[in-house]
């Protein structure tokens, strides 16, 4: 089918062959970043292991919900493109912050455009995937999505969550044995304490903003309330059956602050797995 054959792209759903497509036009495209650079090549490797890892993990996510057929290719697509905009965004910057360079998710909706890749689907798949990939990285999701769309962009964010959750708690692991990734440190220096602001929001119950994120043991803390904005039991439960909050507490300082902040947490992940 043509791109252009709107007819067709109306009357079928995103299928198998679709997925096939993608998946070929994902791996060409993550090759041209290719680079002689150590540090570099590090960098788009990890992202791709990531972007993998997260199709799998929105596959499982998705089929525990009862999700199947046309929902079950839009969450692995949706997934397999959320961090299209993160390769260009290392090879060009040097970072993964979007603070010092771009928002990686509007810049990947913009490669996704320019490149056409998407036009074999139908409008309304297009629009899901681009707006699924677009909010995977904001605070607090837009309102005003409809059903189908919530659903998958929630879907997607709990997925990207639970690997980075993995990728954090092994590079913590590395650093601690003397390997660093200025990159997956968004640059934040390595300082004592952490900040008021970090501990109030999550002592009430809130993700930190990036914005107040003074050192990086602030950026440990954001990546543990990330519990608050799991939006799905199963995803939840994964979260706790890996252990890798436990691990993220043990790489924090050992003060009332923290224990404070892994009491709220906890509490608020066993009363949604009970209820």
């Amino acid at each position: 089918m043509h791109g252009n054959d709107v007819s067709d792209a109306v009357a079928r759903r995103i299928n198998s062959e679709d997925l096939k497509h993608f998946n070929d036009w994902f791996d060409a495209y993550v090759k041209t970043f290719a680079s002689d650079d150590p540090e570099v090549q590090m960098n788009i490797n990890l992202k791709y292991q990531h972007t993998r890892r997260v199709c799998r993990a929105a596959v499982e996510i998705a089929s525990d919900l009862g999700l199947a057929g046309p929902d079950l290719c839009l969450a692995e697509t949706a997934a397999l493109f959320h961090d299209v905009g993160r390769f260009e965004q290392f090879w060009r910057y040097r970072t993964f912050s979007d603070k010092r360079s771009v928002n990686h998710a509007a810049f990947g909706v913009g490669i996704l455009r320019s490149n056409d890749v998407l036009l074999r689907l139908n409008e309304t798949e297009r629009i899901l995937i681009l707006k699924s990939v677009a909010f995977h990285n904001q605070a607090v999701l837009s309102e005003g999505l409809d059903g189908r769309c919530l659903l998958h962009a929630r879907l997607l964010r709990d997925a990207d969550k639970l690997d980075i959750w993995r990728v954090a708690t092994d590079y913590y692991r590395q650093r601690a044995s003397g390997t660093i990734n200025a990159g997956l440190e968004l640059n934040l220096p390595d300082t004592p304490g952490i900040s008021p602001e970090v501990h109030e929001s999550l002592i009430n119950g809130q993700t930190v903003l990036f914005e107040n994120l003074r050192n990086l043991n602030d950026f440990k803390l954001l990546q543990v309330g990330w519990a608050y904005d799991i939006n799905f039991v199963p995803t939840l439960q994964r979260l706790k059956d890996r252990g890798y909050l436990e691990d993220l507490k043990s790489f924090l300082p050992d003060c009332s602050e923290v224990h404070e902040v892994f009491a709220a947490v906890t509490n608020h992940i066993n009363s949604r797995l009970n209820s």
